[in-house]
């Protein structure tokens, strides 16, 4: 913190050039290091420094970092806005506003990167006569800090008023505006969304009827479609708040229509305003089971993406291919005959715009039972003895995986398994031997459980595919030795 104290008024030119000068190095803090020794701020202005020696004063608030530190002040000649931006210097600045006197500052606002890159930037409500507090702080320190602070006193901008509406002829039509000054008309036409308290217009025409989407690159605008005029009163077509979509509404060729972009936001002093064609729908939609059969429905569902929606509502309608049609998001069908159907989806909106896409539907009904599941009703240790099981095929010709399993105290033990071609509508049996151990005497009986399995493709009924056998009593082997059967 620099001690000593000289007023600003008492610099030379030759002084502040010095001190101006882009890229300078001083081997002593900047004439503004101190809070008592802020440069003052006359707008529009511009000041180009080296902060490489800025220090902290032990007095500095803390808000808003304090690091390399300098200060400007300034005097609201009349109430409005003043906005400051550090926009071009080189290395991490904060920027922050205070009013009251130094020990009792009250903070204002604070920034660090929206003035663009890792530059600040602050939109302040000042009122006449008083005085404001500017603080540029580093939160980076490179060899050579190069600060540039610009202040400027808004206008409203051209287009705030209806009358001045800003006519779009082309598209697309984008416009960066500051509605730092902009205002409301007391005779704005309301909305059924929201009522901006800073608003700006335009005046749109399309030579041809076309959709057309209104947006804003914060989302934190307040959008609104009129048609008609001021002199003969205009009407809502449409409106969105705070939309991520944007605003989408048919513009039929030779009207004029009033697009009105507000914010109710006081952080929000810049609109990117974006107007162009919609974009087209890109129509898809998905089904459920991905092997659907005829002893079950299958749902439809809309996968469709719809730019600039904007909440608005989207119609469908459904040809299923077998002669059922639908008109909803999702659709439950369920079809009678095996067979390849050519499902269509078309997708519209209020906005004029449409898009159909189509898939080709395999309906196929797979379906083996195991109709027969033979055990032995009992046995002795050591016995090996044929265990059946018989598979039914009613549908297609098939390859069928029969796994067979034994009880456990702790669950069901895999026995074994193999795979058979199994022709449509006939039976084949799968044959097995088992071979009973010791541990199933413990028990004293077993239980076989048969289980059926398509290859590469679902069973429609697969409740039918499982079997649980009867117990079979088993009894420790006898002298006469094996029984084998």
């Amino acid at each position: 913190m620099r001690t000593a104290r000289r007023p600003w008024s008492a610099l030379s030119a030759a002084a502040l050039i010095s001190l101006l000068a882009t890229g300078v190095a001083h081997a002593s803090p900047p004439a503004n290091d101190d809070f008592d020794q802020a440069i003052e701020v006359v707008t529009p202005f511009t000041a180009t420094q080296s902060v490489d020696e800025a220090t902290e004063a032990a007095d500095d608030p803390g808000y808003c970092a304090t690091t390399k530190s300098v200060w400007f002040t300034y005097t609201a000649p009349a109430s409005g806005t003043v906005v400051v931006s550090t926009a071009g210097s080189n290395y991490d600045t904060t920027l922050s506003a205070f009013s009251g006197t130094r020990g009792s500052l009250a903070p204002i606002g604070c920034d660090d990167d929206s003035g663009g890159g890792t530059q600040s930037r602050l939109s302040v409500e000042v009122t006449a006569g008083v005085r404001y507090h500017f603080k540029v702080a580093a939160l980076s320190t490179p060899s050579s800090t190069s600060l540039i602070l610009r202040a400027t006193t808004p206008t409203a901008p051209a287009n705030d008023d209806l009358a001045d509406a800003a006519p779009i002829s082309a598209l697309p039509h984008v416009s960066d505006v500051d509605i730092s000054a902009a205002t409301v008309e007391p005779d704005e036409p309301t909305s059924r969304c929201a009522r901006p308290d800073r608003s700006i217009w335009y005046a749109l025409t399309v030579p041809g009827t076309t959709s057309v989407t209104v947006s804003e690159l914060s989302n934190s605008a307040n959008l609104a479609v009129y048609a008609g005029n001021a002199a003969g009163g205009l009407d809502e077509v449409r409106c969105a708040a705070h939309s991520s979509d944007g605003l989408t509404f048919r513009a039929t060729a030779g009207t004029t229509y009033h697009v009105r972009v507000g914010t109710s936001d006081d952080s929000v002093n810049f609109l990117r305003v974006r107007v162009d064609v919609a974009g087209p729908i890109r129509p898809g939609f998905g089904f459920y089971p991905e092997q659907p059969s005829v002893v079950g429905t299958v749902e439809f569902y809309d996968q469709s993406s719809v730019p600039g929606q904007d909440g608005t509502t989207t119609a469908w309608h459904w040809d299923l291919g077998d002669g059922t049609t639908a008109a909803s998001y999702s659709v439950q069908h369920r079809y009678a005959v095996d067979g390849d159907y050519e499902v269509r989806l078309t997708v519209s909106t209020e906005d004029g715009r449409t898009a159909t896409t189509s898939k080709v539907l395999r309906v196929r009904t797979h379906n083996v039972s195991i109709s027969r599941f033979t055990t032995p009703r009992s046995a002795e240790v050591g016995a090996d003895k044929a265990i059946t099981v018989r598979i039914a095929n009613t549908r297609y010709a098939e390859d069928v995986t029969v796994s067979l399993y034994r009880s456990t105290p702790s669950g069901w033990d895999h026995v074994g398994g193999y795979t058979q071609y199994v022709p449509a509508t006939r039976t084949v049996d799968f044959p097995f031997r088992y071979t009973f151990r010791p541990e199933d005497a413990t028990h004293g009986n077993v239980t076989f459980r048969a289980v059926a399995e398509l290859s590469g493709t679902s069973d429609a009924l697969p409740l039918d595919n499982l079997v649980i056998s009867a117990a079979t009593a088993v009894s420790p082997a006898t002298a006469s030795g094996l029984d084998i059967a």
